[in-house]
C-alpha cells in the first residue's frame, strides 16, 4: 500500500537523538576535539552505518510517499529533498575517508550531518498535511514544475561550476544546499490558503459546492438555461381568477376541487396561494386522495371517487382536452398564467394567476450583460406570462413558452447537451449530461453542484472566480519570487560574500524550517 503520511518528527527526534550521541564521541566540528574518549575500534565507520541505514530509510519512505504523491496529485516535490539529504551525506562521508580538515570544511561532519537532517525532516513534516491535502489546480501545479526543474538545473549548475572550478565535494556540497533550501510547493500552499479563504467567504454567504473545482470553471460558461417560476420571479402567485366552464359545477366548486388537488402538492408555487385565495372567500379545499404529479405541469387526484386534475394549459391542450382556444388567447395576451381544472372527460374549470418578477432582477440581467452570458427559458407557462420577461431582459436570449412537461424536459436537455453551459433550478430536474454546471436555487435538498440561498448569488461567483484567476497569476509569481532568489543564493552567490562555503546545507535547512513553519503558521490561523 502507498504511504499516504510520514510521522516525520519521530524520525526527526531519532536523527536529534543520534546527533547528540555521535557529538560525544566525534569532533562536532572539524578539528575539534571530542567531549567523550572512547577506544571503540572502527567506531568512526560504525556510527556512518547507522547515519547510512538511516539516510536508506528515511529516502525509502519518502520515496514510496512520492510514488503516492505522483499517482494522486501529478506532481512531486519530495525528489529533490530525498537527492539532497543524501548528497549531503555522501559528501560528508568523502570529507572523512580523505580526511580533509581545515576551516573551510568546519562543519562537514557527522553531528551536524545529523542535526541538519533533524531539521530538513521537521521542515518537510511541518507542512505535510496541506501538502497531501491541497487540490492544485493547472496554475498551481506548473508553478511546481517549473520551480522543481528551476531547482534541479540549478544543483547541477552549481555541482559543475564549483567542481570544475574548486573540488568535487564543494561542487556535490553546494548541489546539496539547492536541492534542501526551499520546496517548491510553497506558492502553491500559499495560494491555496488564499483560495481557500475565497471560498470560505462564498460559504458564509450561503454559497455550497459539491465540488469547490467546479468554479474554475465558470469563466468558460456562455449560456445559462434557467428555470422561470421562484428564480427569474418570486416564490408568491397571485390568483386573478377561478371560473366554472361546466354548467354542473359553480365557481365556489371548482375552487374547492383546485384547492383540494393543490393542499397535496406542497412544492407547487400554485399551491399556497390558491390555499389563501379559497380562505379569503370561504371555501373550503374538498378532501383528495390519491395524489400524482405531474412534473412542472400540475396534480392530479380523487375527489368523492372522480378524477380530477389542475394541468397548465400547454399539457391539457397535449392531452386532447377541447379548450376554447379563443378565451386562452384572451388569457395569454392579459400576461396571465393559465391552468385548467379537468375531469376525467372534459375541461371544467380555469384558473389565471400571475407572479411577480424578483426583485434583483434588473441587476442580474445587467450582470448576465456585462458577462456575455445568453439566458434561455423552457417553461410550461403561457407565452403572456413569459413576456413580461421578454421585455425587461436585454441578456435573454431565448424563451420557449406553452410546453408541456415532457417537452420543458426536452428542450432543456437539448440545450444542456452544448458546451459551457449552467442549468440554474428549483426544481428535481437536473440534467444527465456531466458537463453542464448544475445550480440548486434554495433546494438543499438535490445533488446539483453548486447550492444558492437566492438567484442574486451567482454574482458572488462569479466575482469569486474572478478572484481565484487573480490568485492564481499574481500571488503565484509573487511567492516564487523570494524561491528564486533563495535558490540563486544557495547555486553560488554566497561565494562572493563568504570563503566557506561549506556551512550552504545547515544554512539551507535553516532556512527551510523557518520558512515552513512560518507558513503553516499563516496556513493555520
Amino acid at each position: 500500500m502507498p504511504i499516504r503520511r510520514i510521522r516525520y518528527s519521530q524520525y526527526a527526534i531519532v536523527m536529534l537523538i543520534l546527533a547528540v550521541l555521535s557529538a560525544l564521541f566525534l569532533p562536532t566540528l572539524v578539528g575539534t576535539s571530542t567531549l567523550m574518549s572512547a577506544h571503540i575500534k572502527n567506531m568512526t565507520m560504525t556510527i556512518f552505518g547507522i547515519a547510512a541505514v538511516m539516510v536508506v530509510y528515511t529516502d525509502d519512505r519518502m520515496i514510496k510517499q512520492a510514488l503516492y504523491q505522483q499517482k494522486q496529485l501529478r506532481v512531486v516535490t519530495l525528489w529533490l529533498p530525498i537527492l539532497g539529504q543524501t548528497i549531503w551525506y555522501l559528501a560528508v562521508l568523502w570529507i572523512y575517508l580523505t580526511n580533509m580538515t581545515g576551516y573551510a570544511v568546519l562543519t562537514m561532519t557527522l553531528p551536524i550531518l545529523f542535526l541538519g537532517m533533524a531539521l530538513l525532516l521537521m521542515s518537510v513534516g511541518a507542512l505535510q498535511k496541506e501538502t497531501l491535502s491541497i487540490i492544485l489546480n493547472a496554475p498551481m501545479k506548473r508553478t511546481v514544475h517549473r520551480l522543481n526543474i528551476t531547482t534541479m538545473f540549478l544543483a547541477i549548475y552549481a555541482l559543475l561550476f564549483f567542481g570544475l572550478t574548486t573540488n568535487w565535494i564543494y561542487g556535490l556540497t553546494t548541489m546539496a544546499s539547492v536541492l534542501l533550501i526551499t520546496d517548491a510547493n510553497w506558492p502553491a500552499l500559499w495560494s491555496g490558503w488564499h483560495r481557500e479563504q475565497s471560498l470560505e467567504k462564498l460559504a458564509t454567504n450561503g454559497v455550497n459546492f459539491k465540488n469547490a473545482r467546479v468554479i474554475e470553471k465558470l469563466p468558460q460558461v456562455t449560456t445559462i438555461i434557467t428555470e422561470k417560476s421562484g428564480i427569474l420571479t418570486d416564490n408568491h402567485m397571485t390568483v386573478h381568477s377561478i371560473m366554472s366552464l361546466d354548467k354542473r359545477y359553480s365557481d365556489f366548486d371548482i375552487l374547492g376541487i383546485a384547492t383540494g388537488l393543490l393542499s397535496m402538492d406542497e412544492t407547487s408555487a400554485l399551491s399556497k396561494s390558491i390555499l389563501q385565495y379559497a380562505e379569503n372567500h370561504g371555501v373550503f379545499p374538498s378532501t383528495a386522495s390519491e395524489p400524482e404529479i405531474v412534473d412542472g405541469a400540475g396534480i392530479k387526484g380523487v375527489i368523492l371517487n372522480e378524477r380530477f386534475a389542475v394541468l397548465s394549459a400547454a399539457e391539457v391542450v397535449a392531452e386532447g382536452y377541447d379548450v376554447d382556444l379563443n378565451a386562452l388567447e384572451t388569457y395569454k395576451m392579459l400576461g396571465n398564467s393559465v391552468s385548467y381544472v379537468v375531469d376525467s372527460l372534459q375541461v371544467i374549470g380555469v384558473i389565471t394567476f400571475g407572479d411577480t418578477l424578483n426583485k434583483a432582477l434588473l441587476s442580474l440581467d445587467r450582470f448576465f450583460t456585462n458577462r456575455h452570458l445568453d439566458v434561455k427559458i423552457a417553461s410550461g407557462d403561457t407565452i403572456g406570462a413569459t413576456m413580461q420577461l421578454t421585455n425587461i431582459m436585454t441578456s435573454l436570449d431565448e424563451v420557449k413558452s406553452d410546453l408541456t412537461s415532457t417537452e420543458k424536459t426536452a428542450q432543456q436537455e437539448q440545450w444542456t447537451s452544448q458546451t459551457n453551459t449552467m442549468f440554474v433550478t428549483n426544481q428535481d430536474n437536473l440534467p444527465t449530461q456531466t458537463d453542464t454546471i448544475t445550480v440548486a436555487v434554495n433546494r438543499p435538498d438535490i445533488n446539483a453542484d453548486i447550492h444558492v440561498a437566492n438567484v442574486a448569488d451567482l454574482e458572488k461567483l462569479w466575482a469569486t472566480a474572478d478572484r481565484l484567476i487573480q490568485i492564481d497569476k499574481r500571488m503565484l509569481s509573487l511567492a516564487s519570487l523570494p524561491i528564486i532568489i533563495l535558490l540563486l543564493l544557495a547555486a553560488g552567490l554566497g561565494i562572493f560574500i563568504s570563503p566557506w562555503l561549506y556551512v550552504a546545507p545547515v544554512l539551507a535547512v535553516i532556512i527551510r524550517c523557518v520558512m515552513s513553519y512560518l507558513l503553516r503558521l499563516r496556513v493555520k490561523r
